[in-house]
């Protein structure tokens, strides 16, 4: 019987086979881990050729896996399992703070001083001059599985995912209120639109929509007449629309603010302000790392943590 030696590669093409079972299929697994569709399908298929086995069926029909490929899929979560574990107690017994620590971040929140982010920073870097503190900005759907992924040692997000792996605490509320560019063509006719009841507007008013939504924004969106104009990535792309004229938007108030934009008004609406949930996520087993608990002890401090599980 011949032997199998696993190499790095192997270990990072069984990551990626893991990833496509979960998300059930190669595209959904391409999007959730921000890659192309092109890295996902090539690295399965090299493990394919490297096991001398076809693991899935993939196609016009549809995702399924194989028998070897269930045993084979099987096989690598608890592999993974083994590693992690092991890796954790290598960090245990060395009792020292890694090398490195990553955050994780969406777009505008270093604005929001209601985040502690900063504070917890300082914190950290007062304890551990010699740990390069990285941090870096995410889509909503990739932040929560690099940490599941351990490419993130934590993360903050308005928008969590609940993965069964991750621990989830609730920091603070972000007030977001509607607001338009003064040069908006459309500004009076929108301004008298809203002061109206929305079974009333008779026009739809032009507006600026975020490809990642939160529940208060759909329930907006749904209550009023809207004619979506642009739909964003992020709040630097929200607002470049806003100031050039195009429609109304929803943004964070203390985003607005830090921009000493004058060309931005709020427009009121009897139903503002809106509120987006953050939360503080980070993996449940890797608590007891010195740097991961060094970070929450100084974000508790702030005093609005609320453990959250998922499902719970």
């Amino acid at each position: 019987m011949n032997s199998f030696n696993l190499s790095n590669f192997d270990l990072r093409h069984l990551r990626v086979f893991i990833s496509v079972v979960e998300n059930e299929g190669v595209s959904a697994a391409a999007f959730a881990n921000g890659v192309a569709l092109s890295t996902i399908s090539r690295d399965l298929t090299s493990l394919e050729e490297r096991l001398g086995v076809k693991l899935c069926n993939r196609g016009r029909g549809g995702f399924s896996l194989t028998l070897q490929g269930e045993a084979i899929y099987r096989a690598a979560v608890d592999l993974q399992k083994r590693i992690q574990v092991f890796e954790l107690e290598v960090q245990a017994a060395k009792d020292v703070v890694s090398d490195s620590f990553n955050i994780g971040i969406n777009d505008h929140l270093i604005a929001n001083t209601d985040s502690g982010l900063v504070a917890a920073m300082v914190q950290m870097r007062k304890k551990f001059p010699d740990t390069l503190i990285n941090v870096s900005v995410h889509e909503t759907t990739t932040l929560d599985v690099s940490i599941r992924e351990r490419r993130l040692d934590v993360g903050v997000t308005g928008q969590p995912a609940w993965l069964q792996p991750l621990q989830y605490t609730k920091l603070f509320l972000e007030e977001h209120r509607l607001y338009v560019g003064t040069n908006c063509p459309l500004l009076d006719e929108v301004r008298r639109s809203l002061g109206k009841a929305p079974t009333e507007i008779k026009k739809p008013l032009p507006y600026i929509a975020r490809r990642e939504q939160t529940d208060g924004f759909k329930k907006f969106e749904e209550r009023y007449p809207l004619s979506v104009v642009s739909r964003c990535e992020n709040l630097e792309a929200v607002l470049a629309a806003v100031l050039s004229g195009a429609g109304c938007a929803l943004m964070p108030v203390k985003f607005v603010e830090s921009v000493h934009r004058d060309d931005v008004v709020e427009l009121p609406v009897k139903e503002a302000p809106f509120f987006v949930q953050f939360y503080l996520a980070y993996r449940r087993d890797a608590v007891r790392q010195k740097g991961l608990k060094t970070f929450l002890f100084h974000f508790s401090k702030t005093g609005k943590g609320l453990i959250y599980y998922p499902g719970s």
